[in-house]
Formats: structure tokens, sequence, C-alpha cells
């Protein structure tokens, strides 16, 4: 009987867990989105983001953190110089973090790269959120 209980209290609780979890992502909730970074390639991709997010809605973007249910974290850098992909211009690397009201990292991103080129418009910043868009879209449906 004692086992029958471990399990179903067991049980319960990771449900619980999954449940919040999941609320915190939930479609309408506000998110907050934030930069790690301050350079000028930095704001430059997170005013890509801005735009696509509000575009796609899912989530309500916040004015200031307070008024959020999480925060979206990006560590945007970029390095110039020609390379064989990069054409002369300036590649973008970018990471991306969903952390709870505690600062505890819910889900974290894949590295995504991006060089200019034909394309993506020779527009890389753009091209690694549209990579980050794809997958939160896929994520959060």
């Amino acid at each position: 009987m004692k086992a029958i209980y471990l399990i179903v209290s067991a049980v319960l609780l990771f449900l619980n867990v999954q449940a919040q979890e999941r609320d915190v992502f939930e479609k309408g909730n506000k998110v907050f989105l934030e930069s790690s970074s301050k350079n000028e390639n930095a704001i430059k991709t997170n005013d890509e983001l801005l735009g696509y997010l509000q575009e796609w809605g899912y989530w309500t973007v916040a004015e200031n953190k307070t008024e959020s249910d999480f925060t979206l974290i990006t560590d945007v850098t970029a390095s110039k110089g020609m390379t064989a992909v990069s054409w002369g211009g300036t590649s973008y690397s970018l990471i991306a973090k969903l952390v709870d009201e505690n600062g505890e990292v819910l889900w974290e991103s894949n590295a995504y790269k991006s060089s200019p080129n034909g394309t993506n418009g020779f527009n890389s910043s753009r091209a690694v959120v549209k990579k980050l868009m794809k997958d939160l879209k896929k994520k959060f449906k």
C-alpha cells in the first residue's frame, strides 16, 4: 500500500512540475526581451527579434521585466572579415535563453550562425533571428 502511495505521489508531483513549466510559456503570457550584450550588433538583432515576436503574436512583449512572466535573454556575437562564406560582411551568432522570474534557465536554444550571402539578403542579423523563431514556433505551437 505504501509503495502505491509513493508511486502515485511521485507521478502527481512530476505532472505538477510539468504543468507549471508549460504555464510559464503559455500563449498570451508576457515575455521581456533582454540582451546580455550591449553593442550595436546586439541591439540591431534584438530589434529584429522584437519585430518577429510581435508579428508571431504567441506571447505579448512586455515593456519592462517586472510585468513579464518570463525573460528571453539573447547573446549576440558578431565578427567581421573576409571568409569563404562571409563575403567580407558581418557574421552573427545568436544564443537565446528563456528564464523564469527566479533567474532559472528553463530553455536554451542552439547556437544559430549566419554569414551574409545572397540567400539571406546579405543580412546575417535577420537570418539568425529567423532561425531562432523557427525553433520557437516549433517548440511552442
